[in-house]
């Protein structure tokens, strides 16, 4: 099976080596456009654990390593492509660590240019005969549909889509220069025709795969039935495409423009852009390189246009392009922290879900708590719902203050106390404390006996807000099913006064705002506050003390202590390097600005 079929039957996991995100995100979009999984299978860069990336729509994070060999065993199977970003001093050592990591890889890009000489040559007789290896100084192997490795194509979504990089086609395209490279694909596909395949050699003087290699490359794929080949002054590889024809070796049709022509209208040779691109010898400018192409059978125009125009006559391409809606790329915003969910926030509690008490057993570390808090053992009902509290406490997304604080100390390099104390100091009326406050609410309310009406009105009157009363998401008609879920343990008590009033408070607010509706910090306070009553029963001056003393609080603290260290775990493990706000969200006044 030759290389261009094993690409097209799945093998393109990359490991980049260095660091170029716009490249590695041009790779992910391909992958994405083409209906692949993404071929991005890590990235070797000495700061971070991870990089943050969009797969469509969608934020990935690629995992970082310090070396080749801290890869994991799980992923070097993945892993058939090298992608080196580094400079061109680095290039050599690195490729070859790579290849003695991986030695069944199928090859690689070499993406800077100015190697110096001596690698190259060492890499060309080590590496040239066993690798596919694009570069030095190039912009990579292209196989539409399949793989991209490097910036070839393009690397914004527009270009992929304008060049008709998700359908696979007949024609292949070669050359020396990344530039031409790119702008013959988009060539290609405004001829009518698609890309079989595409690999840029390299500017380089000594480019590691040759350019009879990747000729014949084309010659032997079932898929390629023309070349398309740009090349210019300098250098003697256009003579190797001259003897393939002269021996028979490269049969089917192509298509070659020499540039440089210009180069006659100096008195003496200049330098062009790549390190070869200069006439040193005889035999090497451009006119006396197309006329022995053209005596060989290529396709070889004088001009430019000519040689587009010649592209029509190629054998003519399958179609069935893609559509593709780049407004999903183009419209993309990176999130300002990383991070997920450590619980999920539609759950409802066990009690609901078995239709009876949770074993106590498996309340044992709620029992446990409330045993130290309290200081006795507690039945199984109190049991029961502080186990649920704690499962619906635990974490309420990477948005939250809390969480927010916990993850910017982390990203500053703190750890796990002082990020978990960050998040913690963070607790207050606006945040967590609702639980308590709802607590208070609901006793000193019950215990006044004074309508729910006359209650709501002195608050008003306070200027003060209801703990425990609102939300965001549902409302009248639109129930929160937690609430729903944990007024089920009202069932098992045979009064419950608190939780009683909280309703009514509820009737009179609703009444005048469908989200005013008991929440789920509201709905633990009154339930708790009847199970405490009664199961345990403690009378009003326990229940007093209890609120006084921040219990119902702790009960929010505890849980979230292990959401937040979860976060902060998180942040470790991708270590995304300390956080900063992008410019583009911070608020400056006229009179910040008028000062400077």
């Amino acid at each position: 099976m030759t290389t261009l079929e094993r690409i097209r039957n799945g093998e393109t996991g990359i490991l980049v080596i260095g660091n170029h995100p716009g490249i590695v995100q041009s790779i992910l979009d391909f992958d994405h456009l083409a209906g692949k999984p993404a071929s991005i299978v890590c990235i070797i860069a000495s700061t971070r654990k991870a990089q943050k990336f969009f797969f469509g729509p969608k934020e990935i994070l690629i995992p970082c390593y310090r070396s080749v060999a801290d890869v994991p065993q799980k992923d070097t199977s993945r892993v058939k492509w090298m992608l080196n970003m580094q400079s061109g001093r680095r290039v050599y050592e690195s490729t070859v660590v790579f290849f003695q990591r991986f030695p069944e890889a199928l090859g690689g890009h070499l993406f800077a240019e100015n190697i110096p000489e001596i690698h190259a040559t060492e890499l060309v007789k080590t590496h040239g005969q066993k690798y596919v290896i694009a570069g030095p100084s190039g912009v990579g192997l292209l196989v539409p549909g399949h793989m991209k490795l490097g910036a070839i194509g393009g690397i914004g979504a527009a270009q992929l889509v304008q060049g008709k990089l998700t359908t696979p086609g007949n024609i292949a395209v070669v050359s020396t220069s990344g530039g031409m490279t790119n702008e013959l694909i988009t060539a290609v596909a405004g001829a009518g025709k698609r890309v079989s395949f595409s690999l840029c050699i390299g500017g380089d003087r000594f480019p590691v795969t040759s350019l009879s290699d990747v000729l014949l490359m084309a010659q032997n794929d079932a898929n390629t039935e023309g070349i398309v080949y740009f090349g210019e002054l300098g250098g003697v590889d256009e003579y190797e495409i001259v003897e393939l024809l002269k021996q028979g070796k490269l049969t089917k049709p192509i298509l070659c423009y020499i540039a440089g022509v210009i180069d006659e209208a100096f008195d003496e040779h200049m330098q062009f852009g790549h390190a070869k691109a200069l006439v040193a010898h005889l035999g090497e400018s451009a006119r006396e390189k197309r006329e022995a192409l053209a005596s060989a059978g290529a396709i070889a125009p004088e001009t430019f246009p000519q040689f587009l125009a010649a592209m029509r006559g190629l054998p003519e391409s399958p179609r069935g392009d893609t559509v593709s809606d780049i407004n999903v790329y183009m419209q993309r915003a990176s999130s300002i922290l990383s991070t997920r969910h450590i619980v999920d926030l539609d759950a409802v509690p066990e009690f609901v879900k078995n239709g009876a008490l949770v074993p106590q057993e498996q309340n044992g570390f709620a029992a446990a708590t409330l045993k130290a808090l309290i200081g006795r053992d507690v039945s199984d009902v109190t049991a029961a719902f502080v186990e649920n509290i704690f499962e619906l406490l635990m974490d309420h997304g990477g948005h939250v203050s809390g969480a927010v604080n916990t993850m910017i100390t982390a990203r500053a390099g703190k750890d796990m106390v002082s990020s978990l104390a960050a998040g913690l100091l963070t607790i207050g009326p606006r945040f967590g404390g609702a639980v308590n406050e709802a607590a208070r609410a609901w006793y000193e309310g019950a215990a006044s006996k004074v309508s729910a009406k006359e209650f709501v009105e002195n608050k008003t009157k306070e200027g003060k807000l209801l703990a425990g009363i609102g939300h965001r998401k549902y409302r009248v008609g639109i129930p929160d099913p937690r609430v729903a879920a944990l007024a089920e343990f009202t069932k098992l008590l045979s009064a419950h006064p608190h939780y009683d009033f909280a309703r009514a408070i509820e009737g009179v607010t609703t009444g005048k705002n469908g989200n005013l509706i008991l929440n789920v910090d509201g709905v633990m306070a009154a339930v708790l506050l009847d199970i405490l009553a009664e199961k345990e029963e403690m009378d009003t001056a326990a229940l007093r003390e209890l609120v006084d003393t921040e219990f119902f609080n702790a009960l929010f603290i505890i849980p979230r202590s292990v959401g937040f260290i979860a976060h902060f775990m998180e942040q470790k493990k991708n270590d995304e390097g300390l956080f900063r706000l992008p410019d583009e969200l911070l608020f400056e006044r006229d009179e910040d600005r008028d000062a400077e």
